[in-house]
């Protein structure tokens, strides 16, 4: 009996109906192939018959049932031992393997004649489970699913339907395009990742919502600050106008803030910081906004803003008294989006390293360490990496 795989599902209020039609929905999505993941498969998992399914069922399973990883979820691999062949593969890992690779070189899913409003409501839902699983384990997890689930958006847009549809295409190809390139940043792949934000917001302006376009401008300055370009972030930010939900506007005056601390101006920043917090106490109800705007909670504002103070610090080389206090904000366990708390957790372990507190700082780089354990993130990595020159010092 596989009783973490039970509770798991049990806590997401779903049947292993419900489970099965949205794993088998991301595996096709996917894949481009039919899936024959059913509720069968479901009961067997969970009656321990199954212990390690197909990689693209365990990333589906994960995501569906939002667990960071494979072992949150009881499954384990088994190794499979031959009398006369230690090294031999078993014939179900070689299926796997040829499945991988039929996958790879399959032309994708034909298009739809016609496309209704299900069919983008079900991309909606589909990356809305991506985003949640890219915030517990990292855009390396997540950016091929985006990708395809891209490709696939896009091949929609030749199908004939209302232009209320086409209008809901166009924000859902605009919301996943952020997520490929957002992924693609935050695993490394800089260059991959520009062009999909232009995609996105090219969608995004298209569309018409100034919302979805902050979100989108707002991350690719996230790349551009990463990058040390803050000019060019800069520029994106400025790409924003119109009238904005007010978690937004408190993220737009974040992202700004570090733009100016990469460039030492002390009196941009503060003014910047003092927007975006003051804008975050006008939140009532994060999940009333847009999907994208509910993971802008006060830890995060804490993790943007602290993060704007520490880049100045490193800029004039003065201590910033608010920093420590942003960052234990961001740090707290109650945090639930894994990337950030783990990002801000290194950053305090930075600090403190650099204040001279090694005891403290010892306790935090502890505790970043194994939260990055299960968040594939190049942009965690480079913190883990100043975090462990910062303690050498």
């Amino acid at each position: 009996m596989n009783a973490l795989f039970r509770r798991a599902r049990l806590s997401a209020e779903l049947t292993q109906r419900q489970v099965a039609e949205r794993v088998r929905t991301l595996v096709e999505a996917a894949t481009g192939r039919e899936s024959s993941f059913d509720a069968g498969y479901v009961s067997r998992i969970e009656r321990g018959l199954i212990t390690w399914p197909h990689e693209h069922y365990r990333q589906a399973l994960c995501a569906v049932l939002e667990a960071g990883t494979a072992a949150e979820l009881g499954l384990v691999a088994k190794q499979v031992y031959h009398h006369d062949r230690h090294d031999e593969v078993s014939s179900s890992n070689r299926r796997d393997v040829l499945a991988a690779a039929l996958a790879a070189i399959l032309p994708p899913a034909r298009p739809l004649s016609r496309l209704r409003t299900g069919d983008v409501t079900a991309i909606t839902e589909r990356t809305s489970a991506l985003e949640h699983w890219d915030r517990q384990s990292g855009g390396r997890a997540v950016r091929d699913f985006a990708l395809r689930e891209l490709h696939a958006a896009v091949d929609l847009s030749e199908a004939s339907t209302t232009p209320a549809v086409r209008t809901a295409l166009l924000g859902a190809i605009a919301r996943l395009a952020n997520l490929a390139a957002w992924s693609s940043f935050d695993a490394g792949l800089f260059a991959e990742a520009r062009p999909l934000f232009q995609l996105g917001l090219a969608a995004g302006r298209e569309h018409g919502d100034s919302g979805l376009l902050c979100h989108l401008a707002t991350n690719a300055a996230r790349q551009e600050i990463h990058l040390r370009r803050p000019d060019q972030a800069l520029l994106l930010a400025g790409q924003v106008d119109g009238r904005l939900p007010v978690a937004a506007r408190a993220m737009l005056a974040a992202v700004r803030a570090q733009a100016h601390a990469l460039m030492g101006d002390e009196g941009q920043v503060a003014r910047h910081l003092t927007a975006a917090e003051h804008t975050y106490e006008r939140v009532t109800d994060p999940a009333s906004g847009p999907a994208w705007t509910r993971t802008i909670t006060a830890a995060k504002v804490g993790s943007d803003t602290g993060f704007a103070l520490y880049l100045l610090s490193a800029a004039t080389g003065r201590h910033r008294p608010q920093l420590v206090a942003d960052l234990r904000r961001a740090a707290d366990p109650g945090t639930t989006q894994a990337r950030v708390r783990a990002m801000a957790t290194a950053r305090l372990a930075t600090v403190l390293y650099r204040q001279g507190d090694r005891t403290e700082g010892d306790h935090h780089a502890a505790q970043a360490t194994a939260l990055a354990a299960t968040v594939g993130s190049a942009r965690l990595a480079s913190a883990l990496t100043d975090m462990r020159h910062a303690a050498v010092r």
